[in-house]
């Protein structure tokens, strides 16, 4: 990386920019910024608060964005925003914009972190050779299959596998999913776990438990069911057995045994609920399969500023190319 890249992780409910600049091999972020993405009609409208705020005038930028991106272009999954590469370059003079997915972002920044930002939900030993799943939810269901190339090279490969159809595995979730498939129809992981469901999940608990419905908090969610609130705790954990059957499938499909790393802020507030043997059985219990995922490693990655590394690294690596 020569000069400094100007960065972005846009999400589903923040937007983020920051200046990358890689120092002794390693990344350093500087100049950030975080913004809430519902104060602009345009990701534009973002980037040029970000520029004027800042002075800067960079020439090169990599932002990651939270949806399916082809040929430059991406619509945002969560969010009413088309953003062209061409056009921000149009608008902004830069000479060259990269727009990724974000979760291609958040994958490639795993190899740039030391054992210091990882904290273990399953112990095992990965196999270095082999893929690394990165997934987890936040507002939507980010996944992407990590591939070392050797050389401090790394290839990503990234879809909507946050999309895939979730799998009900106990009475409690096959009743819970047959409200969601009558009042939402197609049922997906992303909906079960990540924060654009929970609303549609907590109406589905509240019709199985015949509770009224409240308007209430994530955060007051997670009190009662510390206080022993039987729904809401099963609504979290049902939410964190998704996670876990969710990466076993990818790593499964992916011989993934390079292992998982989570990530997304559902992820971190859950962590406890992905420990449990529940959890832990909807990751490794695969019928005459089973053995193939008991030594994989499953660890969640702590650093907010992850896809903005990433993006910096991702752009660092194909302009050498």
């Amino acid at each position: 990386m020569g000069e400094p890249v100007l960065v972005g992780d846009v999400g589903g409910t923040n937007v983020r920019f920051a200046l990358a600049e890689r120092r002794g091999g390693k990344v350093e972020i500087s100049d950030f910024s975080k913004l809430s993405g519902d104060s602009f009609e345009t990701f534009a409208a973002a980037l040029r608060r970000y520029l004027q705020d800042t002075g800067l005038e960079p020439k090169h930028a990599c932002f990651a964005m939270a949806g399916p991106v082809r040929d430059g272009e991406v619509m945002l999954t969560n969010r009413d925003w088309h953003v062209s590469a061409r056009h921000l370059c149009e608008v902004f003079g830069f000479d060259d914009i990269k727009i990724i997915n974000d979760f291609t972002a958040m994958a490639r920044s795993v190899p740039e972190h030391s054992g210091d930002y990882f904290e273990e939900i399953l112990p095992g030993k990965e196999i270095p050779e082999l893929p690394v799943i990165v997934a987890g939810p936040g507002t939507g269901f980010g996944v992407a299959s990590l591939f070392p190339l050797g050389d401090d090279a790394w290839q990503v490969l990234t879809g909507e596998g946050g999309h895939i159809a979730y799998a009900p595995r106990d009475t409690l979730e096959f009743d819970i999913a047959s409200v969601l498939m009558r009042t939402q129809g197609y049922v997906s992981n992303e909906l079960v776990a990540s924060g654009m469901g929970l609303e549609f999940v907590h109406r589905a608990f509240c019709e199985v438990f015949g509770r009224n419905l409240e308007d209430i908090s994530p955060e007051e969610m997670r009190h009662r069911a510390d206080e022993g609130d039987e729904m809401f705790d099963q609504l979290i954990a049902m939410r964190a057995k998704a996670v876990m059957g969710a990466v076993g499938d990818l790593a499964l499909a992916n011989g993934a045994l390079g292992g998982v790393v989570l990530a997304g802020g559902v992820t971190e507030r859950i962590v406890d609920y992905l420990r449990r043997p529940e959890s832990v059985a909807r990751f490794r219990e695969r019928g005459p399969m089973s053995g193939y995922l008991a030594n994989c490693p499953v660890r969640l990655m702590h650093d907010p500023e992850a896809p903005l590394i990433g993006a910096a690294a991702y752009y660092a690596q194909e302009t050498l190319k």
